[in-house]
């Protein structure tokens, strides 16, 4: 029997209007105007005979109807997706495109790599290195590595390493400018700061020094090379085991001080929970869980 359906068309602009509540960033996904978007679902409400949307001066809301048409969409343009993706992939292979933040990709996710394309050999990654939080509407990624509190919307996000911080400096600083024996000493000290600027502060509360400028000293967002200048004996910088633990058994870094700062900073795999669907994506998350 044939399916009564309107145009798929309107159906598709309906759902990213819906998922966006605007219709400008629905007409931005689909590369057409927003008069496109706003004639697409003023014929599907005709369609119908209900309203989807709620019009207001400043904002759009969807109606009872378009709440209950929104969620049955989405499933069916995800479901559409998925299935062409894994034929494309069954004759191709599989491209999986991964962001992640540079030093989690240098430090613990390189060295094991090998493993995962001796099981997966029909898995091409694709890796891109940010540390930003990835628009998955916007962006072509498919799944992505994360340093936060795994409070982002619409994704589905699972804790893989939790860090704990505490200062490390090289012997040959330590040399020249040491020995540090308690911690209110780096008053008289360059520290070196990653992107976040909270880390020392919080270090320095916890173990409860007051009266040094945490901002002092240097800045450098990159945490390779911030661990470069903590090695190159440029000052002191705060260390997380899983990074640093190869330089600290090599001797080219030295804890400083015992005491360790614990964090609700975690990496997460994340990624919109349809995209759990596909093979590929799912095997690399499940390979990800089990190096941990």
């Amino acid at each position: 029997m044939a399916r009564k359906l309107p145009p798929l068309n309107s159906l598709r602009a309906f759902e990213a209007a819906a998922r966006h509540l605007s219709f400008t960033r629905a007409a931005d996904e689909l590369f057409v105007t927003q008069a496109a978007i706003s004639h697409q679902v003023k014929g599907l409400e005709d369609y119908l005979g209900h309203s989807l949307f709620k019009r207001l001066p400043r904002n759009l809301t969807l109606t009872n109807q378009g709440a209950a048409l929104m969620p049955v969409l989405a499933d069916a343009f995800d479901d559409m997706a998925n299935a062409v993706i894994s034929l494309k992939h069954e004759k191709t292979g599989s491209v999986l495109n991964v962001r992640l933040a540079p030093y989690f990709a240098a430090k613990w996710l390189s060295p094991r790599l090998e493993e995962f394309w001796r099981l997966y050999p029909k898995i091409d990654l694709r890796l891109f290195h940010s540390h930003k939080a990835v628009d998955f509407e916007r962006e072509d990624i498919d799944l992505a590595i994360t340093y936060g509190r795994g409070d982002w919307k619409g994704v589905q996000s699972t804790p893989i390493i939790k860090l704990n911080f505490f200062p490390v400096a090289s012997p040959m600083w330590l040399a020249n400018n040491g020995p540090l024996i308690k911690p209110e000493q780096l008053l008289d000290v360059t520290l070196l700061h990653d992107a976040d600027p909270n880390a020392w502060n919080d270090w320095l509360r916890q173990v409860g020094v007051k009266g040094i400028n945490n901002k002092r000293g240097t800045t450098i967002d990159d945490t390779n090379v911030l661990i470069q200048a903590a090695i190159d004996g440029q000052g002191v910088a705060l260390g997380a085991t899983p990074f640093v633990e190869d330089h600290l058994a090599s001797g080219r870094l030295v804890a400083v001080f015992d005491q360790v700062l614990i964090t609700d900073y975690v990496y997460y795999v994340v990624c919109p929970k349809n995209n759990l669907q596909r093979p590929d994506v799912k095997a690399f998350k499940e390979w990800l869980l089990a190096q941990v």
